[in-house]
């Protein structure tokens, strides 16, 4: 759309308006045409100063990190103290099962051989055993190693006991001993604090004690029992009852 100024402001324009006629022309000094209004440009902001943590959030902010902190490292120290806990008990139970598989060896190789005291020239049956005895268990074993081919019997003697809260096992190299040898001592486990025993007869009943009681000692000089059931009492994990088999 194109507009022309009013008359009243241009003398040309005026004149036109004044004088219309075939072939009149407004100047086109006259004409106006449409200006797109121009949008304001934006002033230029300030810059605002940046503004900062007062005390009393610092404060909160360190008090939230420390219950955080706090929270964490009691997690992370019950982590590793569990940690610990269950790498001890694995221990525990590591030795306790070594210990038994060496009594477990040492039973299920005992052979039917007595021994003769040097001391009084008794004979001593080939597996002896009960509670109130010192040592609780005495027994002849074979299978006894000689890789550097000495000359020696593949027998010895073989005893356990509590002595001093620990589980002790005593080895004779020699059968028929003197009061001159004194036994090898191997500390098997701690904190064990009884040693209950049963062995079961030719007929299947459970005795107290071998030799049975009221029975001929002579002739249980080179008998075994068919079984033999060990009740430990330890500190930490309690009763502890197997049994074992004799050949």
């Amino acid at each position: 759309m194109i507009r022309t100024c009013s008359g009243r402001q241009c003398r040309d324009c005026d004149k036109a308006l004044r004088v219309p006629g075939p072939g009149s022309r407004v100047p086109f000094s006259c004409f106006r045409f449409p200006v797109s209004p121009r949008t304001p440009s934006p002033e230029p902001r300030t810059p605002r100063a940046q503004r900062a943590f007062t005390l009393i959030e610092i404060l909160v902010a360190i008090a939230v990190f420390a219950v955080v902190a706090a929270m964490a490292y009691g997690g992370l120290n019950g982590i590793l103290r569990q940690r610990d806990q269950t790498r001890a008990t694995m221990e525990r139970l590591r030795a306790v099962q070594q210990a038994l598989t060496i009594v477990g060896r040492d039973l299920t190789q005992a052979a039917p051989r007595s021994i003769r005291d040097t001391v009084d020239a008794a004979r001593r049956p080939a597996f002896a055993g009960a509670d109130q005895n010192i040592p609780p268990l005495v027994l002849t074993r074979g299978g006894w190693s000689n890789p550097l081919g000495e000359a020696r019997s593949t027998l010895e003697r073989v005893a356990y006991t509590i002595d001093d809260g620990k589980l002790v096992r005593l080895t004779w190299p020699e059968l028929d001993r003197s009061l001159e040898h004194d036994p090898l001592r191997q500390v098997l486990l701690n904190d064990a604090t009884n040693l209950q025993l049963q062995f079961m007869d030719p007929a299947g009943e459970w005795q107290n004690q071998w030799p049975p009681l009221n029975q001929p000692p002579e002739q249980y000089l080179e008998r075994l029992p068919r079984a033999v059931e060990i009740t430990l009492e330890l500190k930490d994990l309690g009763v502890i009852t197997r049994i074992f088999e004799l050949p």
